[in-house]
């Protein structure tokens, strides 16, 4: 079966970001660290970013292969250039160590950035709104998992 040269672009372009974003956020994961109840590492980012794929289908599963393909590929743009927005708190960090508040004001900041640019893909593809909201109700749904709640 002959892939279409746009799909085959779109893959490969999803696996360098999946590479870098995985990266950059087993980086930013060891600044906020002592929040996390696991040691959360790019074997775990990947575990997430697949998850995500996975859950996101459902609600485009009546879009064509092309359709869902060119969602995800946005999606995984999204979250590269939220990568990108976390290299400069990372490189300070190298420099002078940061608070884990600022690591996470700064970290909050691109995800509402994140956000924004997500909202404005999905109106873009015309794709329902929703899909905004089932991308942050993955994250919300794993954040158990992944913080450490205090009880004192």
């Amino acid at each position: 079966m002959k892939i279409n040269k746009q799909i085959a672009k779109y893959i490969v372009v999803m696996l360098i970001s999946i590479g870098i974003t995985t990266y950059t956020l087993s980086r930013f994961s060891l600044l906020i660290q002592s929040l996390l109840s696991i040691p959360y590492d790019w074997k775990i980012e990947v575990a997430i970013v697949t998850g995500q794929l996975l859950f996101q289908l459902p609600f485009i599963w009546n879009r064509s292969t092309f359709e869902i393909i060119r969602y995800q590929y946005n999606m995984l743009l999204i979250s590269l250039m939220g990568s990108v927005l976390l290299w400069p708190i990372i490189t300070i960090n190298e420099f002078q160590v940061q608070t884990i508040r600022t690591n996470l004001i700064y970290f909050f900041s691109v995800v509402s950035i994140m956000f924004l640019v997500h909202m404005y893909r999905v109106k873009k593809l015309e794709l329902p709104t929703y899909l905004c909201y089932t991308w942050v109700l993955f994250r919300l749904l794993i954040l158990p998992f992944i913080v450490q709640y205090s009880h004192g």
